[in-house]
């Protein structure tokens, strides 16, 4: 395991240095902690995408009976990697309180460096990402075929709505006149839009909206999409909403018909504010 961690360090480009040296100590410190059990690295890196400007996003995955102490020690760690300019970290509480929660740590590095690092309960089998590259597995509890993630019909409904109700907030913000609270709702009901072009367009880990679409070289992107970005004017901030839910209302029967065979209607709520949008006065 270790040769072949080696070898796909080596093999990452010079202006990669500063990244590899940070894999090597994540390495080294897993391999003298006997709770952790598991070192991935994935997302750019794991995709073969990064450059000099791109994160080290890491998962330690620990033994269950240690991950307090694992939580507790995680700060040491991440400071025994490089020269910390700054840090923070957090306990993420998954919404499936089926799930167990995990630390985040997030690390700038004096190096340029951003270190992401996930702590988690290690699993006795887990099957890879396909972004994910094996740094440290002694148990071999990294098993099975990659497979490329999808969503299910109720996150693309929830995914349309979202962007539905930010479009309908956009329009609320131009009618009272508040232009920046209305290019923020603009804003965020485009990384909707993003989420349901990717799953339209069949593309992997579509939940990542933007950034999926940019790692698949070879999707299209959504017609006239530059339309839907405008700056603080309220002409043209309406005109961007109404391109944006026109783009969404032309995407959805692709996007819901990739994961449903029943009720595929266009939610109710796409008219109604396709009408608040047109009703603003400019």
């Amino acid at each position: 395991m270790r040769e072949d961690a080696e070898r796909w360090l080596r093999s990452l480009p010079k202006e990669l240095a500063p990244h590899r040296e940070v894999m090597l100590a994540l390495m080294r410190e897993a391999e003298r902690d006997p709770a952790i059990r598991v070192l991935v690295v994935g997302c750019s890196l794991g995709r073969g995408a990064a450059d000099e400007l791109s994160d080290v996003d890491a998962m330690y995955a620990v033994v269950d009976s240690a991950w307090r102490d694992a939580v507790s020690e995680s700060a040491g760690v991440v400071r025994r990697v490089g020269d910390v300019i700054d840090m923070h970290q957090q306990i993420i509480e998954p919404a499936n309180r089926e799930l167990v929660p995990y630390q985040h740590t997030f690390a700038q590095y004096a190096s340029g460096v951003q270190l992401d690092l996930v702590v988690a309960v290690a699993r006795d089998r887990q099957a890879p990402r396909p972004d994910w590259i094996v740094l440290y597995d002694p148990d071999e509890r990294i098993v099975g075929e990659a497979k490329a993630t999808t969503a299910t019909a109720e996150q693309v409904r929830r995914w349309m709505h979202v962007a539905l109700v930010h479009l309908s907030a956009c329009a609320k913000y131009l009618t009272r006149g508040s232009l920046w609270e209305a290019n923020a709702q603009l804003d965020a009901a485009r990384a909707e839009l993003w989420r349901l072009w990717a799953m339209a367009e069949r593309i992997a880990d579509p939940q990542y909206g933007l950034t999926a679409v940019l790692d698949a070289p070879d999707a299209p992107m959504p017609d006239n999409i530059e339309a839907t970005v405008a700056g603080l004017d309220r002409r043209a901030l309406r005109s961007a909403a109404m391109s944006c839910a026109e783009i969404l209302v032309w995407t959805w029967p692709r996007a819901i018909s990739t994961v449903a065979t029943a009720d595929l209607a266009m939610p109710p709520l796409a008219e109604w504010v396709l009408k608040q949008l047109r009703d603003v006065a400019t």
